[in-house]
């Protein structure tokens, strides 16, 4: 049910915005006998994503899964694991800008809805989605926005709610007003419903392993639009 108006959106960036670089990373993997296509690549990221960041439990290194998940032969595993750990050594490569979530992020601004941008992250976010032409605060060649967060500038990080309540309060709204987006349980989800904010899992294969009717799923940003009221005809 949409949110009584006006709406706002805080929305997480990589594994929804930004995503695991397929130009760089998928021809290693085809190299070792993994996945090919960006398809399959996105399936094993997001698997991988699940367990090592799991909704209970402790988490596990993503690096030490990822083989497994991407169906890496055995005998090919370790010198995989070494140019694959190497290629995410030289930058940041959740740097890749989602076209299907542009477009949806776009349509949520045209529609009037304020956003936030939260995202646990090293200081450096608001510069990678400018860089990737995804978004920015104004004019530009990304969708405009109204803030970026980054939990290393403003000294909060997920699922602290101190975080979530920052961003409402530079969009002047009430945690009743908002809807979070976000890819992880603990830092996404939690977070944001200890804030008092309507959470949405961005879980684009159904591997949540919370407890069902713990919180709300969407597999794509268009999902997102109707929960803000805009209309999708």
């Amino acid at each position: 049910m949409p949110l009584s108006p006006p709406p706002v959106l805080l929305i997480d960036v990589g594994g929804v915005l930004l995503l695991h670089n397929p130009d760089v990373l998928i021809p290693i993997t085809a190299k070792y006998g993994g996945p090919a296509t960006f398809e399959e690549f996105q399936r094993a990221h997001y698997a991988c994503h699940h367990e090592s960041r799991p909704a209970r439990g402790a988490g596990k290194d993503y690096f030490d899964l990822f083989p497994e998940h991407a169906r890496i032969p055995a005998e090919r595993r370790e010198a995989f694991d070494a140019e694959y750990r190497a290629a995410h050594r030289t930058r940041n490569l959740c740097n890749w800008p989602d076209p299907a979530a542009k477009a949806g992020l776009q349509a949520i601004v045209d529609a009037g809805v304020a956003v936030a941008v939260v995202s646990q992250a090293d200081g450096t976010i608001e510069a990678m989605l400018h860089e990737a032409q995804m978004c920015q605060v104004g004019e530009g060649a990304g969708v405009p926005v109204d803030t970026i967060l980054d939990s290393e500038v403003v000294g909060f990080n997920k699922p602290d709610p101190r975080f979530f309540q920052l961003a409402l309060d530079r969009l002047g709204a009430r945690p009743e007003q908002a809807i979070h987006v976000g890819d992880t349980v603990r830092a996404d989800v939690r977070g944001a419903q200890a804030a008092g904010i309507r959470a949405l899992h961005y879980d684009p294969y159904g591997h949540c392993d919370d407890q069902p009717g713990a919180h709300e799923h969407v597999r794509t940003m268009a999902e997102v639009l109707p929960y803000l009221g805009v209309d999708t005809a």
